[in-house]
């Protein structure tokens, strides 16, 4: 299995000011999945293609089990991408496609028919072996591109947003069987998405990248509840800070004065966040409760989002599904559990 280093990259395109790569570093382990999760011109792909040698750094070093590549040939690393789309050859049957790179490598007949054999098992569509892409759907085409990127037994697996063309029900269902068989064959995988829901679902840690560089790198679960900034908060789903001064437990606002868990914050100036699903409305006072006005509510089935104005700011609340909703108007408290208040680093 493959350790992957990723050592103070640097990459700016022609034309460009800014680079889109800048001091980037990231340690990924044999055998595990990272996502890279940011928005649009973060720098993810890039990362991908500097990785398998489509693209060169203009400084810094990438490792395999602490041996640079930058030196190897593209088609000597042992990566291998998926993309978007399957690219399938139209012409070709589907065991030719999943074959085609053990061809290539001068494979014997029967090792490529064993394989094609094994991998058609292994992503849940055997006796396909004659048909051609175009009797496949996109989720089955995608699944034959991710066994003729498996076939050759690679170093590192690449994902380029593999998913983002296919529908709602087949994106889960594929979400599914790529981490199963990524853990069953225990390949180490870089998955790029800018869709959280994937990158949290799929990934044994994940790297959000803002403006070049990694601006938080954890487990899912850690990151979605306690990103360490407020822009890496926002990027989760986070919009509500509360800023002020840190003594004694407590959390002195303008707003007034909320109870924060001791062993948990710092003394002095501070900022806390709060997920939206874990602040509540009561209509009676409460501990760690501020006054606040319904100005919006809006019903998504499991839950309802309100937007409550409390003096300076707005909040948004997801409030599983109650018997009735609070109407718009309606005075409210807006209650801050102590419990879910966590400090960031300031902005």
């Amino acid at each position: 299995m493959t350790d992957v280093s990723i050592l103070d990259l640097r990459k700016t395109y022609p034309g460009q000011a800014q680079p889109v790569l800048d001091h980037f570093s990231l340690s990924v382990h044999a055998g595990e999945l990272v996502a890279l999760l940011g928005p649009s011109g973060s720098g993810k792909s890039t990362i991908l293609k500097l990785i398998t040698g489509i693209e060169t750094p203009d400084s810094g070093d990438i490792q395999f089990n602490r041996k640079t590549i930058l030196n190897t040939p593209p088609n000597q690393r042992g990566a291998v991408f998926m993309f978007q789309k399957a690219y399938l050859f139209p012409f070709l049957s589907i065991a030719e496609n999943i074959g085609f790179g053990l061809k290539m490598q001068n494979a014997s007949k029967a090792t490529i028919q064993a394989a094609v054999k094994r991998m058609l098992d292994l992503i849940g569509l055997p006796g396909i072996e004659k048909r051609k892409p175009a009797h496949l759907s996109g989720g089955e085409q995608q699944r034959v591109a991710l066994a003729r990127a498996l076939v050759t037994q690679p170093r590192l697996l690449l994902l380029d947003e593999p998913l983002s063309s296919l529908d709602t029900a087949v994106r889960a269902n594929l979400q599914e069987a790529i981490r199963r068989i990524q853990r069953e064959l225990g390949i180490t995988t870089i998955l790029v998405t800018h869709d959280l829901s994937e990158a949290m679902s799929m990934s044994d840690r994940m790297a959000l990248l803002l403006d070049g560089q990694v601006a938080a790198f954890d487990q899912p679960m850690r990151l979605f509840q306690h990103p360490p900034s407020e822009q890496a908060a926002r990027f989760v789903g986070i919009n509500t800070f509360l800023r002020g001064e840190v003594s004694d437990g407590c959390l002195r606002t303008d707003l007034g004065t909320l109870e924060v868990c001791p062993n948990r914050s710092k003394p002095g100036p501070g900022v806390f966040a709060i997920r939206p699903e874990h602040i509540r409305i009561e209509s009676n006072q409460r501990p760690n409760a501020l006054p606040g006005i319904i100005k919006d509510c809006t019903y998504h089935g499991e839950y309802v989002e309100y937007q409550v104005e409390i003096p300076e700011m707005s909040v948004r609340a997801r409030v599983p599904m109650p018997t009735e909703m609070v109407p718009h108007g309606a005075p409210v408290h807006v209650i801050f559990p102590q419990e879910h208040l966590f400090q960031i680093k300031n902005a």
